[in-house]
């Protein structure tokens, strides 16, 4: 929910930009519109929860969960960029949206080929991969494709200011860090608590 939440700012604050480029206004309100209301509504945030409650989590324990701070801090540099960074920096971060659907591909793939489950009991990874990789549901194009369209857009306006030492290639790769911790730290928590061998 932060995380949709955020993309609603963004595009209250960015305004002038896509006013300017208005070919880019359907495609980043179809990419907002779709993370809230497909495949229904409340959109992927209603797929998370059910895919919890797939793995046996309950909707409280998804609510009222303390996220480990390896996790937390992913969520916390979003949020960062939205309140306090450049035009740039966040659409930098953004750039990692097609990394999500690559990401929600192999862990779907392993969970069937590995984990043994059914296709079916895997609907949030594969909203994410069709979401983030594939045009979709009537010409949505791809989350990872409007990032990037935005983000030459802005490149050939010139729209580059970025706060010292938060460049683009920097927030786009730290992203990707935070994701990598994001995911490490879950897997060590994880053993921590027996889970793996």
């Amino acid at each position: 929910m932060e995380i949709n939440n955020f993309h609603l700012i963004i595009y209250q604050r960015h305004q002038g930009f896509f006013a300017r480029h208005r070919n880019l206004l359907a495609p980043y309100v179809g990419k907002i519109s779709d993370e809230l209301v497909n495949p229904s509504i409340p959109g992927h945030i209603q797929v998370l929860i059910k895919q919890g409650e797939t793995f046996g989590v309950s909707l409280d324990q998804m609510v009222n969960c303390e996220v480990f701070p390896e996790c937390r801090a992913l969520t916390e540099f979003a949020r960062g960029l939205v309140y306090e960074g450049s035009m740039i920096e966040w659409w930098a971060r953004s750039l990692n949206e097609e990394m999500f659907g690559h990401w929600a591909q192999r862990w779907r793939r392993a969970l069937l080929e590995k984990y043994k489950f059914k296709d079916v009991d895997l609907h949030y990874f594969q909203v994410h991969e069709e979401a983030d990789l594939h045009e979709h549901e009537e010409g949505l194009l791809a989350h990872g494709q409007v990032a990037r369209m935005i983000f030459e857009t802005m490149l050939q306006d010139g729209l580059t200011w970025f706060r010292p030492g938060w460049g683009a290639e920097y927030c786009c790769l730290t992203n990707a860090d935070y994701v990598a911790m994001f995911h490490d730290g879950i897997y060590q928590h994880s053993k921590a608590l027996g889970h793996f061998d």
